[in-house]
């Protein structure tokens, strides 16, 4: 990024201010008057106009529920946007005050129609229940009826219908009642208004109700009539507006003076030339950080580059955080990790592929700008590691194995169908315990490395302090990791990663040195995990976190327990399903069956596709990014884009 600096004369404000929408070049550093020649500029002189004809146009789309933009859009020219507005504003407001007005009257019928219907069931005239001097009225609903027995001798005229029943009892008694009714569910409730049958205000009411939501469909017809022919103009419009207020108000942003202007800002290196010609041209003043550098402490803002395919995983990193302009952008980081981890917790070939149906399906359906394209395409990746592991390393789609595990003939799998699949599972999840939690731990000791790499470049050009401690927490992690893998070397994994891998890694030195397992450990393991006091250069409390780390390293292990997790859970419903209806021989259990298994996949494919999608993205925010990643970048932001540049 080069800082940029444009002034020229006031008379110049507007051609400059298109000059810089149309390019789409330059982040604006917006001006806050602190200086007390340049003050912070007024906006242009129709900007009154357009952000009024923009209220009225979003009014009017609100009237219209647009909810989906048009398939088609529409010319539209600004000095003719008022009239049309105004003119659409009114046969559009005229109606919705109709429609306003019908509904307003269905919600007092509608209460109206409650509060009759139960004294329509009693069947006395309204005024019946009202004007006693003596007599206190309860009208209320019940739970069960209610006899002149059950009040206990006190005088009272009962009348009920279904659930309701009203109570004519002398003022003096109303008291004494009220205990006894409760005792039959007894809730009172109003009286209404007006006189007369209540059957006949009720029937009155029903067909009042009718007519008026006659009437509503007739005004909603309308408006969809209106919303069809107007659609695609009201988008248009209000998008074309969007871009001239925004143009108007610019000058919001910059520092004017009684005679000239000033905008301040950033622009990407190798278009700046480009720029700065065609402001030139218009006879302005550009000027840059590269020859002049007022600005050097500034923090540019940050445009993210990256491969194509790794493109859509950089809403990721936004919701994370923007990184500052001086460090890696994490994205490709991003990208390998949290597919692989969401692949070997998925671990399966029919889900990786209905992942990756997913992915094709809504790249065809959804727009690249939605983020859902871009939640589906993170998905539809890590569907495709989930294949390829299920396929070729775990052997299994859809929670069943294609062939069961050695020494274990009654597993239920694909050849118990007669389905052969020429490849042999690697590790079954079930039973491979220990490879599954041992691969937990090699992939934190590279994702984790991996991420001290990545802090030791971050620092190594503003503290060289910060990078070595980096380094030595790259040591102590990877002394930890050696440790962990002589210890737990029992399992295949790790035997062939400590004797293949490693086989060049110096064994124990000593050989009373042994560890809490009773085994050999090996010196240089303890050796380098004291390169944490590297650490003392950021803190004199660090070499403390080597407990830390270890708590990171061993965070891992949850890649192993979803994975067999959600193995063993498919693998139930499989069994259960399968022996206990598809095979019992009769149709219904069969059908019952069928439909048992859909929703138990179903169940384990959304509940896999939620939690590994949640711990992939934990492990890179939560455990990786920390020894790397600061952010609290500012996003590029060119003047007249309307979206966030990432390009």
């Amino acid at each position: 990024m080069a800082r940029a600096v444009v002034a020229g004369p006031r008379e110049k404000l507007a051609a400059v201010i298109e000059t810089l929408h149309e390019m789409k070049l330059i982040h604006i550093v917006d001006h806050h008057g602190e200086d007390d020649t340049f003050r912070i500029g007024k906006p242009l002189p129709p900007a009154a106009e357009l952000s009024e004809n923009l209220v009225k146009l979003r009014s009017i789309a609100n009237i219209l529920a647009l909810k989906a933009p048009p398939k088609t859009s529409e010319e539209v020219r600004i000095d003719e946007l008022r009239e049309k507005i105004l003119t659409l504003e009114l046969n559009i407001t005229e109606e919705d005050e109709a429609r306003k007005k019908a509904t307003a009257l269905l919600s007092d019928l509608d209460r109206r129609i409650e509060e009759l219907r139960p004294f329509a069931d009693l069947g006395l005239p309204l005024e019946t229940y009202r004007g006693y001097d003596s007599i206190g009225v309860l009208v209320g609903r019940i739970t069960k009826d209610l006899s002149e027995a059950d009040l206990e001798g006190i005088p009272a005229e009962l009348f009920q219908g279904p659930g309701i029943l009203a109570v004519f009892v002398p003022k003096s008694s109303v008291d004494r009642v009220l205990p006894i009714l409760g005792k039959f569910g007894f809730t009172q409730i109003d009286i209404p208004s007006g006189e007369g049958d209540p059957r006949v205000l009720l029937d009155a009411a029903v067909a009042d109700r009718e007519k008026w939501e006659s009437r509503l469909e007739e005004i909603e017809g309308r408006l969809d009539t209106l919303r069809e022919k107007y659609a695609a103009f009201v988008v248009s419009a209000e998008e074309a507006l969007e871009v001239e207020v925004d143009k108007a108000e610019a000058p919001l942003r910059f520092a004017v003076s009684d005679h000239s202007f000033v905008v301040d800002g950033w622009v990407p290196k190798k278009r700046f030339q480009e720029l700065r010609g065609k402001l030139e041209a218009r006879g302005t003043y550009v000027e840059t950080a590269e020859s002049h550098d007022a600005h050097e402490e500034a923090e540019p803002p940050v445009q993210l580059r990256n491969p194509k395919p790794a493109k859509p995983f950089e809403f990721l990193i936004h919701l994370y955080s923007t990184p500052s302009y001086r460090e890696l952008d994490p994205t490709l980081f991003l990208f390998i990790a949290a597919p692989f981890f969401f692949g070997f917790m998925i671990g399966d070939a029919g889900y990786g592929a209905i992942f990756i149906a997913m992915g094709l399906v809504a790249s065809s359906r959804i727009k690249r700008e939605s983020i859902w394209w871009r939640i589906f395409f993170v998905t539809a990746i890590g569907g495709v590691w989930a294949f390829l592991l299920g396929f070729f390393v775990f052997g299994e789609a859809f929670g069943m194995p294609f062939h069961p595990a050695l020494g274990h003939p009654e597993e239920l799998s694909f050849e118990s169908f007669g389905i052969y699949v020429p490849l042999d599972a690697l590790i079954h999840k079930g039973l491979d315990i220990k490879d599954m939690m041992y691969l937990s731990l090699l992939f934190a000791a590279l994702h984790l490395g991996a991420g001290y790499v990545f802090g030791f470049v971050n620092e190594l050009g503003h503290n060289k302090k910060y990078a070595l401690a980096k380094l030595g927490w790259f040591l102590c992690l990877f002394g930890l990791f050696t440790l962990l893998t002589s210890i737990l070397s029992w399992s295949p994994v790790a035997h062939w990663v400590w004797n293949v891998l490693l086989g060049w890694f110096p064994r124990t030195l000593e050989r009373n040195l042994s560890g809490f397992v009773g085994q050999p450990i090996p010196l240089v393991s303890l050796i380098l995990i004291f390169g944490c006091l590297l650490g003392l250069t950021e803190s004199i409390i660090a070499p403390i976190e080597v407990a830390s780390l270890l708590a990171n390293v061993m965070s891992y292990t949850r890649l192993a327990g979803l994975g067999i997790g959600k193995a063993a859970i498919a693998s139930a419903f499989n069994t259960i399903i399968f022996e206990g209806l598809i095979r019992s021989g009769q149709i219904g259990f069969l059908i019952l069956g069928v439909v048992f298994l859909v929703l138990a996949q179903l169940l384990v494919f959304l509940l896999g596709w939620i939690s590994a999608g949640i711990q992939a993205l934990r492990l890179n925010y939560v455990e990786a990014f920390i020894k790397f990643f600061k952010g609290n970048g500012t996003p590029f932001r060119p003047f007249g884009a309307r979206t966030t540049s990432e390009v």
